[in-house]
C-alpha cells in the first residue's frame, strides 16, 4: 500500500509499543499538521482526520462569522461579546465564590473551547458541536448540579414507580445505558420496534420552563 511503499518505516516490527516507536511518532506528527484528528459522533473508538481548513470555516459558520471578512456578527444561538475571556472567567469566579461558596482552583480558571465532532451516521454528514474542557471555570458547579440531578432522577423514578403500581401505567422512561434497554427487550415480546429521533430537542427548550418544572418536581 501507499504507507508500505512510502515510509516503510512506519512498519518496523519491534517488541515496543507501537506508539512509542520514533517513524510512527514522526508520522502522527505529520499528519498533525495537516489535519484535525477527532472521535466520530456516536463511534467514539473511531478517528476521523479532517482538513484543517474545512474545520475552521465550519466553526466559524457555527458561531456567526463571515467567512469572507471574518467578521463576527453573531446569530441567534451566539453574540459576540466586547471584553476578553479573564473579564467573564473572574466573573464566573465571583459569582461562584459569593453566592455559593465555591472557590475555583488556578487549573480551572479558563473558559471552555467549542470544537466539533462528525456525525458520519447522518446524510449528507453532520457536525455536533461541544463546548466542554477537562478544565473550566463551572467544574465544580456542574458536578455538583450532576450529582443533584441524578439525586432527584432517582426520588423521580421511585414516585414513578408509585403511579405504576397504583394504575399500571408507566410514566418512566428514562434508562442508565443502552445494556438496560436491551434487556428489558430480553424480557418482553416486541413484534414491532421503531426508533425515532429529535433533532436539536434540548436546545429547543424552554430554559424558564425547564427551571419551573425542575422547582415542580423538587416540591
Amino acid at each position: 500500500g501507499f504507507y508500505n511503499d512510502n515510509h516503510p518505516h512506519v512498519f518496523e516490527q519491534t517488541e515496543d509499543n507501537v506508539l512509542e516507536r520514533e517513524g510512527v511518532k514522526e508520522e502522527l506528527k505529520r499528519l498533525q499538521k495537516l489535519y484535525i484528528i477527532c472521535t466520530i459522533d456516536k463511534a467514539s473508538n473511531n478517528f476521523a482526520f479532517i482538513c484543517k481548513k474545512f474545520y475552521v470555516i465550519t466553526l466559524l459558520k457555527e458561531l456567526g462569522f463571515d467567512t469572507d471578512t471574518l467578521e463576527c456578527t453573531g446569530n441567534k444561538t451566539y453574540s459576540p461579546l466586547p471584553n476578553d475571556p479573564d473579564f467573564y472567567v473572574e466573573q464566573i469566579a465571583s459569582t461562584l465564590r459569593d453566592k455559593y461558596s465555591i472557590t475555583i482552583d488556578d487549573q480551572n480558571m479558563c473558559l471552555p473551547r467549542l470544537f466539533w465532532n462528525p456525525k458520519l451516521h447522518k446524510n449528507p454528514y453532520k457536525a455536533r458541536f461541544i463546548a466542554g474542557a477537562r478544565s473550566c471555570a463551572t467544574k465544580q458547579l456542574n458536578i455538583l448540579v450532576n450529582c443533584s440531578l441524578k439525586l432527584l432522577r432517582e426520588y423521580f423514578k421511585k414516585y414513578c414507580q408509585t403511579i405504576y403500581n397504583n394504575s399500571g401505567v408507566n410514566v418512566f422512561w428514562s434508562i442508565d445505558s443502552s445494556t438496560q434497554f436491551l434487556e428489558s427487550l430480553q424480557s418482553s415480546e416486541a413484534f414491532n420496534l421503531q426508533i425515532y429521533d429529535f433533532t436539536t430537542l434540548y436546545t429547543n427548550l424552554d430554559l424558564k420552563e425547564v427551571d419551573d418544572m425542575i422547582g415542580e418536581v423538587i416540591d
